[in-house]
């Protein structure tokens, strides 16, 4: 009956355009879950949908939008998981949960998945969000990819009322084969944040290496392996967070993944460094291990 109702929308939506489609993936996980600073370990389950919607004009342009269905309360000032974009000849315009220029360009050290992301949840991760995120994460990103270039331009604007200062991101990226160069470059109006990424792979191994320099804050280094031999993957990583005072703060984070195939993933995940002290000291460990599903 679903199926039916899902072919039947999809139909009348395509009568006054080229083309119109509906999508409904899902994502559930089952396993165990544990960390060590309070000693507890305990059974995890996650569920999640997605709607994603796309048409195409008779003039080429394409539409679309993605949301979850978990995350559906979106009032004028938050994204709230959403996307709504279009997209052509010119290029790609995404507005609300998307990611700003900086993140766009910077590739990161994590690889594959674990239920509860602890290989990338230690202190010295970093997911290169750059300021996003600044003003509810309402992100507007511009993207252009030419051969084996891309450039993309975003803004975030300022939502508070107090006149500041909008968030504006630019960033790059060029493919040369054997390595993928990323440069990204985000601004707040009160902090500026560079970075540089390089990665790759070959013969099932897999490399990123990336670093980033805060004015006010220090800077970021990080650096992540991968080696796919059939089914299975393994990977490490490392980085390390370092203020302009010279305190550095770091962590390692671990993950295998075995592909059953159809869509299921047996997954292990391990962060080292993960749960801060009262004295600010990171020094628990966190790991899961389960089941991964994708509909």
């Amino acid at each position: 009956m679903k199926k039916v109702l899902l072919a039947t929308t999809a139909l009348t939506m395509s009568a006054g355009v080229a083309f119109a489609e509906v999508k409904i993936s899902g994502y559930a996980e089952m396993g165990i879950v544990g960390e060590t600073v309070s000693d507890a370990t305990q059974f995890h389950q996650d569920i999640e949908v997605t709607f994603g919607m796309s048409t195409e004009t008779d003039s080429g342009l394409t539409f679309g939008a993605n949301i979850d269905l978990d995350e559906t309360n979106v009032d004028a000032w938050d994204d709230s998981g959403t996307t709504v974009y279009m997209q052509g000849s010119f290029g790609k315009l995404t507005m609300g949960d998307t990611d700003g220029a900086f993140d766009f360009a910077m590739t990161e050290t994590g690889m594959g998945t674990a239920m509860t992301d602890d290989h990338t949840s230690h202190a010295g991760y970093s997911g290169n969000s750059g300021h996003d995120g600044g003003y509810e994460g309402q992100v507007l990103r511009y993207d252009y990819s030419f051969g084996q270039a891309a450039v993309a331009v975003s803004l975030e604007m300022d939502d508070s009322g107090a006149d500041g200062d909008n968030i504006i991101g630019l960033g790059g990226t060029y493919d040369a084969g054997v390595a993928k160069i990323g440069l990204g470059y985000q601004d707040d109006g009160a902090d500026t944040i560079m970075g540089l990424s390089v990665s790759g792979e070959a013969s099932g191994f897999q490399y990123v290496a990336n670093y980033s320099d805060l004015d006010t804050d220090g800077t970021h280094m990080g650096v992540g392996v991968g080696y796919t031999t059939g089914a299975l993957m393994l990977h490490a990583n490392y980085g390390v967070f370092e203020t302009v005072a010279g305190v550095e703060t770091d962590g390692f984070g671990a993950a295998v993944n075995y592909d059953l195939g159809g869509g299921a993933v047996v997954m292990a995940g391990y962060g080292s460094d993960v749960d801060g002290d009262a004295d600010g000291t990171y020094d628990g460990d966190q790991f899961s291990f389960g089941l991964g599903l994708s509909f």
